[in-house]
């Protein structure tokens, strides 16, 4: 994936080969340091809760403030909201965190396309992907940075079983379902390969941007793809959902479109 950048005052645009030229709303960090660790930390928003910047706001001050070492770049990517991301959202988040970055992307095009386009605006050595309500909390995004800064390339969280059991009765099967393939057919080195956590340095992100599922599957075609990627060293780490997590129920019209994927990511 190449991306050209150009400015115009204070929006970024940001051309990308794939998938699309994005409007980017950023503030200059150009002041701060580069020797200092730093990582990017990546979530994705579709039509998110009504009060969701203040918590995303909190969850990413209880981040930075467990690793005060670091210097940590948001990347919010909203994907088509229909809902709940107006300007004065985007305000209000650019004012609690000055430096985030924000891709407002007007037409859902699902979580991996979603995903693709924040990484590929990141600019640090570390990238570290989870959901905007943070569903496994502060301390599993410290253990994937630290697994990376001790040489793994890619780092997978998995929820076992106690994730499984919180789940509506419709998703319990189709969970169970999904593992059991990437075990059996895929044989990915990661059993839950769609926990909502991904973390990954240059070499594991070369291999995410060279994913193609638009929808949920980008998780299982990036873990199978790297899975085949010569010395790439891939790490799981157990994580748990945190109290309060809401789950939603996959419409028909997902569970199919998600049926092609995972065919596609078989041959392709």
């Amino acid at each position: 994936m190449s991306t050209n950048i150009t400015s115009h005052n204070n929006t970024m645009q940001i051309a990308f080969t794939l998938p699309t030229t994005v409007p980017v709303f950023h503030n200059d960090t150009s002041s701060i340091p580069t020797t200092v660790k730093a990582m990017d930390l990546i979530v994705p928003c579709c039509n998110p809760p009504l009060r969701w910047v203040e918590q995303l706001v909190a969850d990413y001050e209880a981040v930075q403030e467990l690793m005060p070492d670091v210097r940590i770049q948001l990347i919010v990517v909203n994907d088509g909201s229909e809902k709940n991301f107006s300007i004065s959202h985007r305000s209000q988040l650019k004012n609690a965190i000055p430096h985030v970055r924000i891709i407002h992307h007007p037409v859902n095009r699902g979580k991996g396309y979603a995903m693709r386009m924040g990484v590929a605006i990141a600019e640090n050595e570390y990238q570290v992907c989870t959901d905007t309500d943070f569903p496994f909390g502060v301390n599993a995004i410290k253990e994937a940075f630290e697994q990376l800064q001790a040489g793994y390339d890619v780092v997978a969280g998995e929820r076992g079983n106690q994730y499984v059991e919180l789940l509506p009765s419709k998703r319990k099967w189709i969970t169970r379902i999904n593992r059991r393939m990437n075990q059996h057919v895929l044989r990915l080195k990661v059993q839950d390969a769609q926990a909502g956590l991904k973390a990954f340095n240059a070499s594991g992100r070369k291999v995410f941007l060279s994913t193609r599922v638009e929808g949920f599957l980008y998780d299982s075609e990036f873990v199978h793809k790297a899975g085949k990627t010569k010395d790439l060293r891939i790490k799981s780490i157990p994580i748990k959902c945190r109290p309060g997590i809401h789950f939603s129920e996959f419409k028909s019209k997902t569970l199919w479109r998600e049926l092609f994927n995972f065919i596609g990511i078989l041959f392709r």
